[in-house]
Formats: C-alpha cells, sequence, structure tokens
C-alpha cells in the first residue's frame, strides 16, 4: 500500500479562474475540516482493496460531509464506504456505501470515522484515489430533533410557472465527479456568495468559477457546486445541481434547496436590486408550488443553521417578504393525513 498524507487546510485560497479573481463563496463554518492525500492506486491488477486509519474527531460531531476525489479507469467499478464510531455506546456502524459524497447527519453525534475503498477492474486499467475531504460540526439535539421533523403537509394552490434558467450546459458546467445523492426537497435556504461581489461578477464566468471552487480548492473538495441555483447582479438565474438532489452548501443538507445570491448584502456593501428580487421571487414560487413547500414555514438563510451572517441583513431581513409574496402568488392550504 502506498504512503500516504496528511494535511490539513487552515487557510482559504483565492484562485483565478476564466481571467477573473474569485475568492470563495460562502460555505459552512466548519468546526472540523480536513483534507487528506491517499495516493491509493489500482493498476494491472484486477481488484484492489484500501483502508484508510481511523480518524479522530477534535469533539463529537452529528453532521460531517466527506467527499471523495478519484480518477477511475475506464472499466473499473469503484465503491466507497464509510463507518462511525457512535458517542453514546462507543460501537462502530457497519461500512455504509457512497459513490463520491457522504453526508453523514444523525441526532447521535460520532466521535471517529474510518473510510474503505474497493476496486474491480476486468481490464487491469488504473485508478486512482487521489485524496478525500471532509468537513464536519455539531448542531446540537435540538437543533437535529427539528430536522428531522416532517412539515405539515402542504397544496398550493397555484402552479407558478418555471422562470428562465441558464442550464448547465448553457454557462458551462464541468460534470460531476460522481453521482448525486437523491432527496426529497423540504426546505429552501437562501444564501449569499460574499464574495464574489457584485462589481466582480462576470456572468456564467463567476458560477464556473464558484464551481471550481468548491470542486478544486483543499478545503472542499465537493463533487459539483454546492448549490441548487445561483441568481446574478443582473437577474439571471443559472442551474447549480438539480434540485431533487442533495447538494453542499448547509448542513446536514438534507432536504434542503439551497439558492445563493451573487453579492455581500451584509450591511454597507451591495445592495439587492428589482431584479434580483423579481428573480428570487420567480424561483421561490416555482419550487414552493412544484415541491409543494409551504412558503410560510419552509424558507430560511444559512445563519439559521451557521453561525456565519450569511445571506446577510439585507436579504435575510427580507425574509419574512419573501414569504409573504410567494404565498400571494400561490396560494395554498396545510392538510392534515390520515394516518392509519
Amino acid at each position: 500500500m502506498k504512503k500516504w498524507f496528511i494535511f490539513v487546510s487552515l487557510v482559504f485560497t483565492v484562485f483565478s479562474f476564466s481571467g477573473i479573481n474569485l475568492v470563495f463563496a460562502d460555505e459552512d463554518c466548519n468546526e472540523y475540516q480536513i483534507a487528506v492525500n491517499l495516493g491509493f492506486k489500482l493498476e494491472n491488477q484486477a481488484y484492489g482493496k484500501f483502508e484508510t486509519q481511523v480518524f479522530e474527531l477534535p469533539k463529537p460531531m452529528d453532521n460531517l460531509l466527506i467527499s471523495i476525489d478519484v480518477q477511475k479507469s475506464p472499466d473499473s467499478i469503484f465503491r466507497s464506504y464509510a463507518s462511525f464510531k457512535d458517542k453514546q455506546t462507543g460501537k462502530w456502524t457497519s461500512f455504509q456505501e457512497f459513490e463520491g459524497e457522504f453526508h453523514f447527519a444523525n441526532i447521535h453525534p460520532v466521535t471517529a470515522y474510518q473510510l474503505l475503498f474497493i476496486i474491480r477492474d476486468p481490464k487491469k486499467g488504473t485508478t486512482l484515489i487521489r485524496r478525500f475531504t471532509a468537513q464536519g460540526e455539531n448542531l446540537g439535539e435540538e437543533v437535529m430533533q427539528k430536522l428531522s421533523q416532517k412539515p405539515v403537509p402542504y397544496q398550493p394552490g397555484n402552479q407558478w410557472a418555471k422562470p428562465t434558467i441558464v442550464s448547465r450546459q448553457e454557462w458551462g458546467a464541468r460534470p460531476p465527479k460522481s453521482s448525486y445523492t437523491p432527496m426529497v426537497a423540504d426546505k429552501i435556504i437562501v444564501h449569499h456568495s460574499w464574495s464574489p461581489t457584485q462589481a466582480q461578477y462576470k456572468g456564467a464566468a463567476t458560477i464556473r468559477g464558484i464551481q471550481n471552487y468548491h470542486m478544486d480548492d483543499p478545503s472542499t473538495g465537493w463533487i459539483d457546486i454546492g448549490y441548487h441555483f445561483l441568481i446574478g447582479p443582473d437577474g439571471v438565474i443559472y442551474q447549480g445541481r438539480p434540485e431533487t438532489d442533495l447538494g453542499a452548501h448547509c448542513k446536514p443538507n438534507t432536504g434542503m434547496i439551497g439558492i445563493c445570491m451573487i453579492g455581500d448584502y451584509d450591511p454597507g456593501n451591495d445592495l439587492v436590486n428589482d431584479k434580483m428580487e423579481k428573480s428570487l421571487l420567480d424561483l421561490l414560487s416555482w419550487l414552493s408550488s412544484t415541491y409543494k413547500l409551504d412558503p410560510r414555514s419552509t424558507y430560511y438563510g444559512h445563519r439559521n443553521f451557521s453561525p456565519k451572517t450569511c445571506p446577510g441583513d439585507l436579504v435575510y431581513d427580507r425574509m419574512d417578504f419573501y414569504r409573504s409574496e410567494v404565498f400571494k402568488n400561490i396560494g395554498g392550504t396545510n392538510r392534515v393525513v390520515d394516518e392509519d
């Protein structure tokens, strides 16, 4: 087995993509963050099994996002597995299979984890497991209990038309590193990018830069751009990940559709203009009517799950306005579901 090296990313790196300087779109504030260079390689062999050491967490955590960076041969079958040590019982879970991204979220925190990789390649090509990244935090039992509760069923009164959305192909998205994890949407989380600001926005080039940061930077290393949608200061809406699949924008991510407003909306910086707000309201109205999300109770700012100020006061202070406007657009009622 090849030697592997650990490095912890303690600083954020500034990247230059497509001729513009982009720092980092505002992501979670992690209590634990690590990037591990593995260098596991299967070459001229039909089967390989690689196991990492046990990684102890600095404190018990109920949320972990683990992302794998692998270069597969065309004919290889690659499988990743993760196992976790339960804080309360001290026992390890069985290894749970995943592809490129594992989202651990549980009311019971864990104190350690370990990864396992299995490769089968009948044509004996070369597969390299470059590295993995992990980011974690502890939201606490009260927050996790609330997140585990199913929302009251909601039936919209009107179906809102889907706004014009720039497709991934149109903005030049890279393909994801692996398959997404399906989810059932039950919340919408609004973000701001913080950086890039409105003045740094360069249309599709900005969206490509954010995707490059999310996929390539040692502090992230995700399988794709983390958000489901992004809205530029010109009001243009861009498709990120499919909204029916798990994102990487706000732990625990499960059930959360992420919308990023490009700009810095902390006081004294950018202003939310009419074009952006119209696009946001159209997008929220379409998502809420399509996925039956009650606008009065399913919209959040990133700060509701993070110590960060995201999406900035100038957006967050408008959340009640967005809730009421969308409800005016689509109406609807809550309904009681009979249980047998």
